[in-house]
């Protein structure tokens, strides 16, 4: 509970990212840490590796894949990055919340390979460890072009709960906190924001929840 209620949401912003990332091995390993930090785990714990997964694309299309891959050998947990979605800081961040989640949930056996919801698990823990903004708000991408008089786009998905999911965590994390307006809620993507805004009015007006953390206000 004390982490739960008095752990830090960690934002987009320099003040919880202000290192320069530039896809070189150093940055992301840097980037890895600062995520790892921010979720207990020590980084002298994880190991850095990389793949490339070949996901042609067609436009016009919605396109999933993983975007990264949790082992452990030895005394050491692996977190594999695929080399295709790493341009973009914040997916990076996203899924190395996802995979570090794994060290905690699987790496630490919390729970087992076996459990079929574990990778669900996994994309929950880390609303509770206060990363959750961002698999969230990467839950579904969007890319659109123009080309003088063409135009086209793709979509993307990554993640394992939808956003109606993690908007009702996100409305039981605040609640659980006391946010009756969380200052953070104006970060998330506009579709996990609206669920998380009527997850909380149902369980404050209702006090229909089955989650013995959650005391409707």
């Amino acid at each position: 509970m004390q982490r739960l209620t008095k752990g830090t949401f960690i934002l987009p912003t320099a003040e919880f990212f202000p290192d320069h990332y530039d896809l070189t091995h150093g940055s992301i390993r840097s980037l890895m840490n600062r995520v790892a930090k921010y979720m207990d785990v020590d980084p002298v714990d994880l190991r850095l590796r990389f793949y490339e997964e070949a996901r042609p694309e067609f436009e016009g299309m919605m396109t999933e894949g993983s975007a990264g891959l949790y082992g452990k050998v030895g005394n050491k947990h692996e977190i594999w990055l695929d080399l295709n979605t790493l341009e973009d800081p914040l997916r990076a961040v996203a899924t190395l919340a996802h995979e570090i989640g794994h060290v905690l949930l699987l790496g630490e056996q919390r729970i087992s390979p076996d459990e079929e919801d574990h990778e669900m698990l996994t994309d929950l823990i880390t609303v509770f460890m206060g990363m959750g903004l961002f698999p969230a708000n990467m839950v579904m991408q969007e890319n659109y072009w123009d080309d003088g008089p063409l135009s086209g786009w793709s979509m993307s998905r990554q993640g394992y709960l939808s956003m109606n999911m993690f908007g009702y965590a996100f409305a039981l994390y605040a609640i659980a906190r006391g946010e009756l307006s969380p200052k953070w809620l104006s970060q998330l993507r506009l579709d996990v924001r609206t669920a998380c805004k009527q997850g909380m009015h149902y369980v404050n007006e209702t006090g229909d929840c089955s989650c013995p953390f959650v005391t409707p206000r």
